[in-house]
């Protein structure tokens, strides 16, 4: 089980053997999931520079991507010039906290250690992470809680790591702000 406490300002997290593993493979997968697909590459160095696409970014087909990157309009047209302006840099982002997140599970001995500008990438990712977890499986506001389901349900384990990381966003969001 995550063992998790502050050393000064930074939080120390302790994650088992089984855990690393886990939680590197879910954010590499998402990392993986992140990539743009099938959109034009950009040959102007100013868009490129700037993080804008020089044509229209589509939206994803995935539901668990559009959860991540949802529309920002209810019009198709304003919705797909938002894409165009924010999407790289967005998908960069969440990449990029992502990879922190993998480099913490892969540490030497499990060891975790959170620098203050590093919490809110790391509760980002994992809040990534969870959201595709919830929305593969289909969760609710109403819940779908780990006692109602039996022995035999396939979504179990997925659901156990969803309820892990929900606790683990806890944890960390306890010792940053215990108040």
């Amino acid at each position: 089980m995550t063992h998790i406490e502050r050393d000064g300002d930074v939080i120390v997290m302790q994650l088992t053997a089984d855990e690393r593993p886990i939680l590197a493979t879910f954010a590499a997968s998402l990392a993986d999931m992140l990539e743009p697909s099938g959109q034009p590459v950009d040959a102007d160095p100013l868009a490129k520079l700037v993080g804008i696409s020089a044509g229209p970014v589509d939206r994803p087909d995935d539901p668990a991507l559009r959860r991540l990157l949802p529309d920002a309009y209810d019009d198709a047209e304003g919705a797909a010039e938002f894409r165009r302006l924010t999407d790289a840099d967005l998908r960069a982002e969440k990449a990029a906290n992502l990879r922190r997140i993998i480099d913490g599970a892969t540490a030497a001995g499990g060891v975790v250690r959170i620098n203050p500008d590093e919490v809110d990438p790391w509760l980002s990712g994992i809040n990534d992470i969870r959201l595709v977890i919830g929305e593969r499986l289909a969760i609710t506001d109403d819940g779908d809680h780990l006692d109602d389901l039996d022995d035999g349900d396939p979504r179990l384990p997925a659901l156990a790591i969803y309820h892990w990381l929900t606790d683990m966003q806890g944890w960390i969001l306890q010792l940053v702000d215990p108040d």
